[in-house]
Formats: structure tokens, C-alpha cells, sequence
């Protein structure tokens, strides 16, 4: 599905907040970025779910983490040729924001907002199924990257990371572990596993894809 030229909503995707503060503009494509993170996390795991029947809650929220992070966004939007439609301001252009990952899987999300309100539920869905369906038997993301992402991002952002265990249940030879993933002391993922580290893995997916919403947000 080519992306249709001529809607203002689309045109509104790409513009980036350095350039609306130079235009002296209120809109920028921060809304939609919003809704299309939205839109991406049902499309995605609606396919997730249909697709693997058998696999546990935990399972899928790993396999949606890897599917929808910034890594994998800001790929599809290089292979869409994204960044080339993007209103930068100086700043950002010259410090190569049209190749920045942040930049690109933040774009994407904005298109995919726009493309659901301007084409429907319906046929951002088909959308949606045509770029991630090829990719949905591809290994998840490893349980050591969920944290070690999490990590990088909480360290750039000068915030304090720490897990802790918060429950253990089960017989010893089949305990479940409950870690939380607390980011200046606030708890931001919770994950479940039959060992720490699948738990701790889990709990970090999940505060990944909460820090990256509450930047979307604005917050």
C-alpha cells in the first residue's frame, strides 16, 4: 500500500517539534505519534495473539516489545524512506536527525496515526499486517537486550534503574518469580517468569514501552 500525497494529516506526520519552534507553528506530528503507538499495540498484538494460540500472555508482550521498539520502527522507516519527508529545524537536521533512530520510529508512529484516521480502522489494519506479518516468526527480542535496552535508554535520560523482587510462588521445583522494574524508585514493568532473569527480562520490556509512551506523551 503506497501512502496516499495529498492528505494534510500525513503531511502533519512529518513534522518534527524543532521545526514547528522555529515555524513559530502549534502543530507537530506529536499527537499522532501518540495515537499511532496505540495503533500499533493493538494491530500487533491482535496478530500475535491470532497467530500464536498457544503462547502465554508474558510471551506475546516480549514478542509485541521486540516487534514494535525503536529499533525495529526506525528500520521500517528507513525502508519506507521516511526521514526524507521530514520538516526538520536546523538544529536537528545538521545533527542528522533524518537518520536518528528516536527520530525515524517516532515518525513512523505518527504516520500510522495519520493513516488511521485518514484510511480507517480497516485498512491500517491490512497496512499494519503487510509491514509486521513477514516478521512475526522472527526471534523476539533476547531476554538480555529487553534489559540492556532499558538500561541505555534510563542512563541517556540521567534517571536511576533498579529490579526487585516483589514475589515468588510456586513449589520449589516450578517457582514463579515477580520482578518490578523501578525507575527513580517508581514502578514503571512488572514481569512474571520461571526464573529471575525471564522475570526481570519481562519486567524491563514492559518499562521500555512505558518510558517510550510517556516521551510520546510529553510527559
Amino acid at each position: 500500500m503506497r501512502l496516499p500525497e495529498d492528505s494534510p494529516l500525513l503531511r502533519l506526520a512529518f513534522v518534527h517539534t524543532s521545526y514547528a519552534n522555529e515555524q513559530g507553528r502549534k502543530e507537530t506530528n506529536q499527537r499522532l505519534e501518540f495515537l499511532g503507538d496505540a495503533v500499533l499495540g493493538l494491530f500487533v498484538g491482535e496478530m500475535l495473539y491470532r497467530h500464536f494460540p498457544d503462547l502465554p500472555e508474558g510471551d506475546l508482550t516480549m514478542r509485541r516489545a521486540a516487534l514494535v521498539c525503536e529499533e525495529s520502527l526506525a528500520k521500517l522507516a528507513s525502508q519506507m524512506e521516511l526521514g526524507r519527508r521530514l520538516q526538520l529545524g536546523r538544529g536537528e537536521e545538521q545533527s542528522g536527525g533524518r537518520a536518528k533512530p528516536s527520530v525515524l520510529a517516532d515518525t513512523f508512529e505518527a504516520v500510522m496515526g495519520a493513516l488511521y484516521l485518514e484510511l480507517g480502522i480497516e485498512r491500517t489494519r491490512e497496512f499494519v499486517q503487510e509491514l509486521f506479518g513477514p516478521l512475526l516468526d522472527d526471534p523476539p527480542l533476547p531476554l538480555r537486550d529487553a534489559r540492556s535496552r532499558l538500561q541505555e535508554y534510563v542512563q541517556e535520560a540521567g534517571h536511576q534503574l533498579r529490579f526487585e523482587l516483589v514475589g515468588q510462588e510456586g513449589p520449589p521445583h516450578r517457582p514463579v518469580f515477580t520482578i518490578a522494574a523501578l525507575v527513580d524508585e517508581r514502578e514503571l514493568g512488572r514481569g512474571e517468569g520461571g526464573s529471575k532473569q525471564e522475570a526481570t527480562a519481562k519486567a524491563a520490556a514492559e518499562a521500555y514501552r512505558v518510558l517510550r509512551q510517556s516521551r510520546a506523551d510529553g510527559d
